[in-house]
């Protein structure tokens, strides 16, 4: 950017200017967006940071995305890349976990401005059977039942830190295949289950409403069956929690998916058996959540995505227009 401009404001002339020379600049560059519950009302399932977004909030940021992004299909996508074509100025919208509210609120605000968008559902939870092993926790600290869950990892072996704060995030950092069932311990001894909520409160779609769903604007894709931190699992764990996902939904929509998007998506958070597992289940491309912009011609197994985390319209705007630049390495404006 010209040091003419370095410090110009977004909504000013000059920020506008500069936002049509980056388009320019940024031709080469697609976003993959990522939502999580969108909903009216807060809910104890959607509290964390930046997984709610109201419906005129999203509906702005879609209405935005029309028009002044080519907002396509994730398979589209996918298949150009696969071919070496470049996607132009493209934005991909994509919902991860499978709250209810993807198809019951989002779906329909896509619809009418026919913007296709991917679901990611954990599978083992679509029909409301139960909850997300992080959902369960964060169920159990609303309930101010977190000394419960120390304890109950303390008891279970693992190494508790002095000063006890962020237990989701710590439970991510050290995260073992026996956490679910640690924690649905102790929803039992506070007097409930997962299923027992899951079954109150439906924050889950259900295999008819993917059946259901307008396959023209509605893909779904692969997000595990529980909600792991895969790199934690042994590759025969990850194996079975990618095919399991890609089984169910294959039993649902008719079709195999082409996509696996890596639960919480950081360097941290998966390894080289996640990628070749997805290979090995027929899966064309894996997603991150590595906030960044994609480059030129990517390969599908290295696609990373932002999550749609902003406080403000404007936030979003230069969000997805990488305002001032948020990636390195962005092309140069080309002489065509």
């Amino acid at each position: 950017m010209s040091p003419i401009f370095a410090n110009t404001k977004f909504d000013a002339w000059t920020g506008r200017l500069v936002r049509t020379l980056r388009r320019k600049h940024n031709e080469r560059c697609f976003t993959i967006l990522t939502y999580h519950s969108i909903a009216r009302e807060p809910s104890v399932l959607s509290n964390g940071l930046g997984l709610r977004h109201s419906p005129a909030a999203f509906e702005r940021e879609i209405d935005y995305l029309a028009d002044n992004f080519n907002v396509m299909k994730l398979s589209e996508l996918i298949v150009k890349l696969r071919a070496g074509e470049q996607p132009r100025r493209a934005v991909v919208i994509t919902l991860d976990d499978g709250y209810a509210d993807s198809l019951g609120v989002a779906a329909p605000i896509c619809f009418r401005r026919r913007i296709p968008m991917t679901i990611f559902p954990a599978t083992s939870v679509v029909g409301n059977t139960g909850l997300i092993w992080q959902h369960k926790l964060s169920w159990l600290a609303s309930e101010n039942q977190s000394d419960f869950v120390w304890d109950a990892l303390a008891a279970e072996g693992w190494e508790i830190p002095e000063e006890r704060h962020d237990i989701e995030g710590f439970v991510r950092r050290q995260f073992r295949v026996d956490i679910p069932e640690i924690l649905e311990d102790v929803m039992k001894r506070v007097g409930t289950s997962s299923k027992a909520l899951a079954s109150s409160l439906r924050p889950y779609i259900n295999p008819d409403d993917i059946a259901g769903a307008d396959a023209e604007f509605v893909e779904f894709g692969n997000h595990t069956d529980t909600h792991p931190v895969l790199s934690a699992l042994s590759d025969h764990q990850q194996l079975v929690e990618i095919g399991a996902a890609s089984r169910k939904l294959a039993e649902w929509t008719g079709r195999s998916p082409v996509s696996l998007a890596y639960p919480f998506g950081l360097k941290p958070h998966y390894n080289e058996s996640s990628r070749k597992f997805a290979e090995a289940t027929g899966h064309l491309a894996t997603l991150d959540m590595r906030r960044r912009m994609n480059v030129g011609i990517v390969d599908p197994f290295e696609l990373s995505r932002k999550p749609a985390v902003c406080p403000s319209q404007t936030d979003f705007e230069k969000l997805v227009e990488d305002w001032p630049a948020n990636t390195l390495g962005a092309p140069p404006v080309l002489n065509q």
